[in-house]
């Protein structure tokens, strides 16, 4: 996949380089280490990652999709490898187990993945959290991009525009600018895969056996001491732009996502 790169002054593009045939030779290359990372590095992370929860004292605060930071005093897996980050791929089951999590926060990662996948991610959620835990899930708000869309202009659609144009350079005059908005949220420059609303993920919530939900701004938490995760600290003026659900585990355990009998840290590979 191409790298998104912000636009500098002198370029017209909209933060993809032009497509050449290096690019062909960069996604065989990445499918070859996607292969490696499957069969032999996550079976190790996995590991590690129980290894390290066992030793470390103190409630089980798991950031999934974190990328390479996690707030103080939480744990992450991603599939990019940093200081208390652990490589894992969500769309496999969590390495974690039963009842072995006391929160998790999503925060800007389910809208990575195909619809498809969400129920037995959640699933998945429900099963390594222990009754009553709380689960925060961040996303770009889909509403926003049916405002762009239909050139609208509300406060949080100027917003917007002021971030995107900000952050990517592009000129704040351009007629296609509400349109090339709209799909840098959408697509995010090909990692996005699913638009997804705060009713929406309530629903996914529910249907996964969640209690509880209630939908908030990003700057506020129903469910937490304080507000968690990163993404407002790298993009402060960004609150606008994503919508928060916050819900908890029910007291009753669930079954594994793909109907057995739910796993534990020794059946764990």
């Amino acid at each position: 996949m191409r790298q998104a790169t912000f636009r500098q002054p002198d370029q017209h593009d909209w933060g993809l380089p032009p497509f050449t045939n290096a690019d062909i030779w960069r996604d065989l290359r990445d499918s070859a280490v996607q292969l490696a990372h499957h069969l032999f590095v996550h079976r190790r992370e996995a590991r590690r990652l129980r290894r390290h929860l066992a030793a470390r004292p103190g409630p089980v605060l798991l950031s999934i999709g974190s990328g390479r930071t996690v707030p103080a005093g939480w744990v992450g897996i991603d599939l990019k490898k940093g200081d208390r980050v652990f490589r894992c791929d969500l769309r496999k089951p969590l390495p974690l187990a039963d009842a072995s999590v006391d929160a998790i926060l999503a925060e800007h990662v389910l809208e990575h993945f195909c619809p498809d996948d969400l129920p037995s991610m959640l699933a998945e959620m429900r099963r390594v959290l222990r009754p009553g835990a709380p689960l925060r899930i961040v996303c770009p708000d889909a509403g926003i991009v049916a405002e762009l869309l239909r050139g609208q202009q509300s406060p949080r659609v100027r917003d917007q525009v002021a971030f995107d144009t900000r952050v990517h350079g592009w000129d704040p005059m351009e007629p296609l600018l509400p349109w090339r908005i709209a799909n840098r949220l959408t697509y995010q420059f090909g990692q996005h895969q699913v638009l997804l609303t705060a009713a929406s993920t309530t629903a996914l919530l529910e249907a996964a056996g969640f209690t509880g939900a209630r939908s908030m701004a990003m700057t506020e938490t129903a469910y937490f001491d304080q507000v968690p995760g990163t993404h407002l600290a790298r993009f402060p003026d960004s609150a606008h732009e994503a919508f928060t659900v916050e819900a908890t585990c029910p007291t009753t355990a669930a079954p594994a996502a793909d109907g057995r009998e739910p796993a534990t840290a020794a059946s764990q590979p």
